[in-house]
């Protein structure tokens, strides 16, 4: 009597086909998804090596590196300040004192020089030795006025260099985040031409897509800064811009200016 060969049951025959079909599908999503992700990796590589309009954000406060540097650098030049006035000071009293000596040495010997030119009494000789004494330190305090002169004119020079620094870092945005958080933005040189003041700034939700106005170019500040590229790290030179935006949009590790970086998206 032949064997007879196993049945399957009718559920699995029945499931057998649903199954492959789910296969499928998710083999189909899977290629999707890789699809997808190489594209989206394409044109964001394609986009940032054409694109001159990003922008990165950066909050201060006063706890900021910048900020703290900044401070101590406006420190240290009203210091140097402080001891340029000091210095000067100096140098004024020491040219009074002179101008005061040389004033009492005059009238000495103005007053007592024709005393000490009669000749032959004890008394006129002595009066002829202080007012040959009197001559030599008008001399000598005369030729202590030259190099202090000197020292003064150099060191107007230097306090004039010294105030246009002290002045030159009272202006810097970074102290106004003393007191306050404020928001800036690094521009690299690249993108500089597409940056200037009142140019509107936008942010994208998912990557280069979903992007609306968050705000605005309100000022371009003086001085080289650097920071890292948004997209590959690499560091670039560029400036600072102060910038009004949402507080959502202060937080973007990149914003765009002038227009959505794909237009219509």
């Amino acid at each position: 009597m032949e064997a007879k060969p196993p049945t399957r049951p009718k559920f699995w025959m029945a499931l057998q086909p649903s199954i492959v079909r789910v296969y499928k599908v998710a083999g189909l999503v899977a290629l999707t998804a890789i699809l997808v992700g190489l594209i989206s990796f394409l044109v964001v590589n394609i986009f940032y090596f054409f694109d001159h309009t990003w922008v990165r954000p950066v909050v201060l406060s006063p706890s900021h590196q910048k900020v703290v540097e900044a401070s101590t650098q406006l420190a240290d030049a009203k210091l140097r300040n402080s001891q340029l006035d000091t210095e000067k000071l100096e140098i004024d009293a020491s040219l009074a004192e002179i101008e005061r000596l040389v004033i009492v040495d005059d009238r000495f010997i103005t007053d007592v020089g024709t005393a000490a030119d009669k000749p032959g009494s004890a008394e006129a000789w002595l009066l002829r030795r202080e007012v040959e004494k009197a001559k030599l330190d008008r001399e000598n305090a005369l030729g202590r006025k030259v190099p202090l002169n000197q020292r003064l004119e150099s060191l107007k020079l230097r306090k004039a260099d010294q105030d246009a620094v002290v002045k030159r870092l009272e202006a810097s945005p970074y102290l106004k985040a003393i007191d306050q958080k404020i928001v800036l933005a690094f521009v690299p040189y690249q993108n500089l031409r597409n940056v200037k003041l009142g140019t509107k700034l936008y942010g994208c939700s998912w990557g280069l897509v979903a992007c609306s106005n968050v705000g605005k170019v309100t000022a371009v500040l003086d001085g080289e800064v650097d920071n890292v590229h948004p997209h590959d790290e690499s560091i670039q030179r560029g400036v600072m811009v102060e910038i009004d935006v949402s507080s959502s949009a202060a937080g973007e590790s990149v914003l765009f200016a002038g227009g959505k970086p794909l237009f219509l998206f």
